[in-house]
């Protein structure tokens, strides 16, 4: 029987898109020829279960090389294959094993593949990732050849884990019994995999990008302390400023490593991605198979490294001058504002003055009166006078709402020790108190004085 190809008569393949690549042009004048290519020799029509010669390599339905075998045992005694006449047993055939991978690839040949829709959809959003995907694809277009039969390279055995080609799934005993599937179809998903890996590589450096901002913005806040401080002490001894300056920079320099370290985390994140990236545009399809799970195992190294809780590496930005009548200055940031109800109470942390009282400060919104209250409450220590100063903080500095009140504390409720009325609701939310984060920055001042009560706002 005569061998069946593909000739020249055939009608040419469909016009490519504008500006193939050389490999993608063959991929789909392949993919267009299938039917052709894959027909059984006997009944010259689509194959069914197709089983190969070990001979010759050429396809045959089952059934109809099984027939024609059976025909000539009744007509001979030797049964020969149909195209090379040399002896052929039917338990001799070899099953073509890739068969039905290639029929998906043949089906969806004009489906748009799932790393070219990942592709567009970042091209929409980030045109960088976009070229990143786009260079990984690019280099999944290099044609690997097999070394022994020279030949491409377009099946992966399950079993071997090796990437072969179709030379060595049909003919290589050492590939005897063994699972093929389409190398395009392995590629892929496993450049899926990595695109993930990479994205939640990507994710992690933005969450310490997130906390590099916190800590920056409590930096900003112990500066801030450090100001009104300096403003206070001007006409105390130089020993009290040297104090404060030791005190500021110590808590500073911790927040600076912190930061530093945090920064430096994030870069080395980003130069071990680069790297990755790098390796998966330089590699063919084998290569990346082959570096595939090294390359995940360090994506999960690293997001398996824990970030930091910005509690745990915050530092109190109240400072202490151990001299009497000196204010203990910090700043309390209520959060998530506007998620409070009617009636809402949040307290600061609890801090200590130089004689050991224990304080905190309440903040009080009655929505219904349209008020934010804030009060000073004495946690721990013997009764006291004590001034309280609180400062509301804006971005601009003629904004700042300044209050400040004397009480006696005696750790008993009383309607007096602050101020059930410090600022409306309204002007809070129209006059962009409000940080971007949902947040309030209050400035308190408390030191202990002598007896005599009443607002003095």
């Amino acid at each position: 029987m005569a061998d069946h190809r593909p000739s020249s008569s055939k009608k040419p393949p469909p016009p490519s898109p504008p500006h193939p690549t050389p490999d993608h042009d063959s991929r789909l004048q392949f993919l267009e020829h299938f039917d052709d290519i894959f027909k059984c020799t006997i009944c010259l029509i689509k194959l069914q279960d197709p089983h190969l010669c070990p001979r010759c390599s050429k396809l045959y339905c089952f059934d109809c090389i099984s027939e024609w075998l059976l025909s000539e045992s009744e007509q001979q005694q030797r049964m020969n294959c149909p195209n090379c006449k040399l002896d052929l047993q039917l338990d001799k055939l070899v099953k073509v094993r890739w068969f039905e991978e290639v029929q998906q690839l043949q089906r969806n040949r004009l489906e748009p593949s799932s790393s070219t829709a990942a592709a567009k959809k970042s091209t929409g959003s980030n045109g960088v990732e976009a070229a990143n995907i786009t260079a990984i694809s690019n280099a999944a277009k290099k044609k690997d050849i097999c070394p022994k039969h020279l030949r491409s390279i377009n099946f992966y055995c399950c079993t071997c884990k090796l990437c072969v080609c179709d030379e060595c799934a049909v003919a290589d005993e050492h590939h005897l019994d063994h699972t093929f599937k389409c190398l395009d179809v392995i590629y892929e998903s496993n450049l899926q995999i990595a695109e993930e890996e990479f994205e939640k590589v990507k994710h992690y450096t933005k969450k310490i990008a997130s906390l590099v901002e916190k800590v920056e913005r409590n930096m900003e806040l112990v500066k801030k302390v450090k100001e009104e401080k300096l403003k206070e002490i001007r006409s105390i001894a130089e020993s009290a400023i040297e104090g404060i300056e030791r005190q500021v920079n110590e808590k500073l320099q911790k927040l600076q490593g912190h930061k530093y370290a945090l920064m430096a985390e994030m870069q080395d994140v980003e130069e071990s991605l680069r790297i990755m990236e790098g390796e998966v545009v330089g590699s063919s399809r084998s290569q990346f198979i082959a570096k595939k799970s090294r390359i995940f195992k360090e994506c999960n190294k690293i997001r398996m490294n824990p970030i930091k809780d910005f509690k745990q590496i915050r530092v109190p930005v109240s400072l202490k001058i151990e001299i009497p009548t000196i204010y203990e200055t910090g700043i309390f940031v209520i959060e998530n504002f506007s998620s409070f109800d009617d009636n809402k109470v949040a307290y600061s942390n609890e801090f200590t003055d130089t004689f050991g009282h224990i304080w905190r400060i309440m903040v009080w919104c009655v929505i219904s009166e349209d008020q934010m209250g804030i009060y000073l409450e004495l946690v721990e220590g013997l009764p006291c006078w004590m001034e309280c100063r609180f400062q509301l903080l804006h971005p601009d500095t003629k904004r700042i709402i300044h209050k400040r009140i004397k009480q006696h504390f005696d750790r008993s409720t009383q309607k007096d020790w602050g101020f059930r009325d410090f600022v409306a609701l309204k002007t809070i939310l129209d006059d962009n108190y409000l940080k971007d984060d949902d947040s309030l920055e209050l400035l308190y001042h408390i030191r202990p004085c002598s007896s005599g009560g009443g607002d003095l706002e």
